[in-house]
């Protein structure tokens, strides 16, 4: 890309920025710190397997990625005071955090803020506000500080539950397969962003995809590509590591970078 993004910024109305997997550091510093190693092999075990989601929950509260921090403040940097609005396929906040409006950035999959049960006409529940939640929460804590990550086979861990009704993270994702998704969290920011797209139809579109995979291509990927598609006056920008492709159809739309889209914000940031 011949000019900075930031300076391509500046000849556009309205930004929609997509933020997918590559700027998920929970997933990464798990399989990297050696502490986690026993309990992610125990979540292996379909019996286990809703334990990992609140392993992630653990590492996430108590953890901070210092290049994902500069990463957001980076990227809200470069945009400025442009008209924007910002959708996430993880479960990660971290936008939030860092300088980006709630009322402008919507998180379909879910986030690490509510639980659940199965049963869809019953309340979210906040995360930290369950006793029964904090307490496996608190399990792990003690596993990972207390004993460097080492816990006898034999040990167990109980399911929290409310009302005699099995609590979930609010999440889309592969554990909770067999459990409907609330949707409910993210639904007026949902209708946020759509009511942001249909009025950028005749308007100058930049669509920054940055990181984002094929675990949820339903949410940002394929919708994307139809918006530019559609849009006459669209571009997509779309920036990763490996999955930096785009569809023929809009070739002369897209450009498409191989790079790690972290990696990239902090590079276009110094360029500033």
């Amino acid at each position: 890309m011949e000019q900075s993004l930031a300076g391509l910024i500046k000849d556009f109305d309205k930004i929609v920025i997509g933020i997918g997997s590559e700027w998920n550091w929970v997933s990464k510093g798990l399989l990297k710190d050696e502490r986690y190693c026993k309990l992610l092999e125990y979540c292996k075990k379909d019996e286990n397997n809703w334990l990992l989601p609140i392993v992630e929950y653990e590492y996430a509260y108590y953890q901070t990625d210092t290049k994902i921090e500069k990463a957001y403040k980076a990227l809200k940097d470069i945009i400025g005071d442009k008209k924007y609005f910002l959708v996430a396929d993880i479960f990660l906040q971290d936008a939030l955090m860092y300088g980006f409006d709630p009322q402008k950035s919507v998180y379909p999959c879910g986030t690490y803020m509510y639980l659940q049960t199965s049963d869809l006409d019953d309340s979210l529940l906040l995360a930290d506000k369950s006793p029964e939640f904090k307490e496996v929460v608190n399990k792990i804590h003690t596993i990972i500080i207390e004993n460097e990550g080492d816990f006898d086979n034999d040990t167990s861990f109980v399911k929290p539950f409310a009302d005699g009704k099995v609590l979930y993270l609010n999440q889309k994702r592969n554990e909770y397969r067999t459990i409907k998704y609330n949707e409910s969290a993210y639904q007026d920011r949902w209708s946020d962003y759509m009511h942001f797209l249909t009025d950028t139809l005749n308007k100058k579109l930049l669509i920054l995809e940055i990181g984002v995979g094929l675990d949820y291509p339903t949410v940002i990927r394929w919708p994307f590509e139809k918006v530019t598609f559609i849009n006459k006056q669209a571009h997509l920008i779309r920036v990763h590591e490996k999955l930096y492709q785009h569809t023929p159809e809009i070739q002369d739309k897209t450009e498409s970078i191989q790079m790690n889209s972290v990696d990239y914000i902090l590079q276009e940031r110094n360029g500033l």
